[in-house]
C-alpha cells in the first residue's frame, strides 16, 4: 500500500508539472509568420514612407464622416470581425487539449415493494474521472499552432476586409458626387438647348432660317432630354450604391458634396519591404503559410504514436456508506497506441501537405507580386490623370470662351444656330469629361491609398 500511494502521488505532481510546462503560449506573444523560414519572405528595398489618413489626401468632411459610418455599421466589416471571434474561440479550444480534462458523476436508484418502501434511494454511484494527454510527440501542440494561423489570419482578414470596404465607399461617395455633377451639367445643357429650339422654331416661323437648322436644333433638344433622363437615373442609382455600404437601406436622398476638388498629395508608397508590414492581405498569407507549415508538421507526427494518462475515483453501493472512504476505488491507467500499418495514408497525408504547402507559398508570392503592380499602377494612374486634368482645364476654359463669342456672332446675326450647336456640344463633352477625369483622379488616389494600407 506505501509503494501504491507514492506512486499515486508522484503520478499526480508529474501530470500537474507536466501541464505547466506545455501550456501554449498567449496568442498576443505570436508574431505572424514566425514559423515561416525567412529565405521565404521576400527581402526588398523600401523607401520608408509611412502611409497618411485620408484627410490629408482630401479633406471632405461630408466624405470622412462616411468613411466613419461604414467601419462601425457595414456588414462586411462587422461579419469580418465576427469570424475573428470564432477563430479566436477555436484556439481557446485547441488549446485546452493541452490540459486535463476532469468529469465528474452521480447517479442513485432504488426499489421495492410499493406498500413497504421505507427508502427510495438504496444504492447509489458517485465517480470523479480524469484523462490527460501529456503531448510527448507534439501532435497537440502542432494543431494549437494550426489554429493560432488561423486565428492570425482571420485578423489580417478583418484588416483587408475594413480597408476594402473604406475603399468601396470611397469610391462610390465619388462616383456619387460626380453622377450629381453630371446631372447638374446635363441640366444646363438641356436648357441651352430649349432656348436654342425655341429661337430656331421662331426664325422658322418668320422665314429667317432654313427648316434644317430647325430639324437640327429640335434633334439635339431631344438627343439631350434622353441623355438628361439617363444621367438622373444613374445619379440615383450611384447615391443608392453608397447607402448600402453604410449600411442602411437604399436611400436617394444622400447628403453630398457640390464639386471635386484635386487631392493634396498621394500616399508614401513605402515600397516594398514597408508593405509586408502594412497590408493586411499580405499578413493574412503569410498567416495561412504558416498554418500550412503547421499542417505540414501535424501529418508527419502521425507517425508518431499517442500516450494518454486517465485515472478515476469512484464509488457505488448503499447510500449509507457514501461516507465511508473505504468504500470509494481509485483507479489509474495509461494508454500507449502507434499505427503499425496504414495503407500509405500517412504518407499520402505528409504528401498532400507539402502540395498545400507549396501551393500557398506560391499563392504568397503572387499576392506580394500582385500588391507591388497595383501600387504602381495606382500612382502611375494618378500621375498621368493630374496631367490630363490640367489640359482638360485649359481646353474647358478656351471651349467657353469660344461658346461665348459664337453666342454673341449669333445674336448679330453673323453666326448661325448651327455652329452654335457645334460648339455648344464641343463644351458639354470637354466638361463631362473635366468631372470624369476629376472623379477618376480621385479614385486613383483611393486606389492608391488603399494599396499601401492607408485607411
Amino acid at each position: 500500500m506505501p509503494f501504491l500511494r507514492f506512486l499515486l502521488t508522484s503520478a499526480v505532481l508529474s501530470t500537474l508539472t507536466a501541464c505547466a510546462t506545455l501550456s501554449p503560449p498567449p496568442s498576443q506573444s505570436v508574431e505572424t509568420g514566425a514559423d515561416i523560414p525567412s529565405a521565404w519572405l521576400l527581402e526588398l528595398g523600401s523607401d520608408m514612407g509611412l502611409s497618411v489618413s485620408w484627410a490629408k489626401l482630401y479633406d471632405d468632411p461630408i466624405l470622412l464622416r462616411y468613411l466613419s459610418v461604414a467601419d462601425a455599421q457595414n456588414f462586411d466589416i462587422k461579419t469580418a470581425q465576427k469570424r475573428v471571434i470564432g477563430a479566436e474561440a477555436e484556439l481557446r479550444r485547441a488549446a485546452s487539449r493541452l490540459k486535463p480534462n476532469l468529469t465528474a458523476s452521480g447517479s442513485a436508484s432504488g426499489s421495492a415493494i410499493l406498500k413497504t418502501i421505507d427508502n427510495p434511494l438504496d444504492s447509489y454511484s458517485l465517480g470523479l474521472n480524469g484523462r490527460w494527454d501529456p503531448d510527448i510527440f507534439g501532435q497537440t501542440r502542432t494543431a494549437v499552432d494550426g489554429s493560432r494561423a488561423n486565428f492570425l489570419a482571420q485578423e489580417a482578414l478583418a484588416a483587408d476586409t475594413r480597408q476594402a470596404v473604406l475603399a468601396a465607399t470611397g469610391r462610390a461617395y465619388i462616383r456619387a458626387v460626380e453622377a450629381s455633377l453630371q446631372v447638374d451639367l446635363a441640366k444646363t445643357n438641356l436648357d441651352f438647348l430649349t432656348e436654342s429650339r425655341r429661337i430656331s422654331e421662331a426664325r422658322y416661323r418668320l422665314g429667317d432660317t432654313a427648316k434644317g437648322d430647325f430639324a437640327f436644333a429640335e434633334a439635339n433638344f431631344q438627343s439631350a432630354v434622353a441623355s438628361y433622363e439617363s444621367t438622373v437615373q444613374a445619379a440615383r442609382a450611384a447615391r443608392r450604391a453608397l447607402s448600402i455600404l453604410l449600411g442602411d437601406y437604399p436611400d436617394e436622398d444622400i447628403e453630398l458634396a457640390t464639386e471635386l476638388r484635386e487631392p493634396k498629395s498621394l500616399p508614401a508608397r513605402g515600397l516594398p519591404a514597408n508593405l509586408l508590414e502594412r497590408r493586411p492581405d499580405i499578413v493574412a498569407s503569410r498567416a495561412q503559410l504558416a498554418g500550412r507549415i503547421a499542417s505540414l508538421q501535424g501529418a508527419k507526427l502521425a507517425r508518431w504514436p499517442s500516450f494518454d494518462l486517465s485515472g478515476s475515483l469512484s464509488s457505488g453501493s448503499a447510500f449509507s456508506n457514501l461516507f465511508d472512504p473505504g468504500d470509494y476505488i481509485a483507479r489509474l491507467g495509461a494508454s500507449l497506441s502507434q499505427i503499425i500499418f496504414g495503407g500509405g495514408a500517412i504518407d499520402a497525408g505528409i504528401d498532400s501537405a507539402k502540395a498545400e504547402l507549396d501551393i500557398s507559398l506560391l499563392a504568397y508570392e503572387q499576392r506580394l507580386r500582385r500588391a507591388m503592380n497595383e501600387i504602381s499602377d495606382a500612382y502611375d494612374q494618378a500621375d498621368t490623370l493630374r496631367r490630363t486634368l490640367v489640359n482638360l482645364e485649359a481646353s474647358s476654359e478656351a471651349a467657353n470662351e469660344a461658346l461665348r463669342l459664337e453666342s454673341v456672332q449669333f445674336d448679330l446675326g453673323e453666326s448661325s444656330l448651327l455652329d452654335v450647336l457645334q460648339v455648344q456640344t464641343r463644351v458639354n463633352n470637354i466638361d463631362a469629361s473635366l468631372i470624369r477625369t476629376k472623379a477618376a483622379l480621385l479614385e486613383s488616389v483611393l486606389t492608391a491609398n488603399e494599396a499601401v494600407a492607408g485607411f
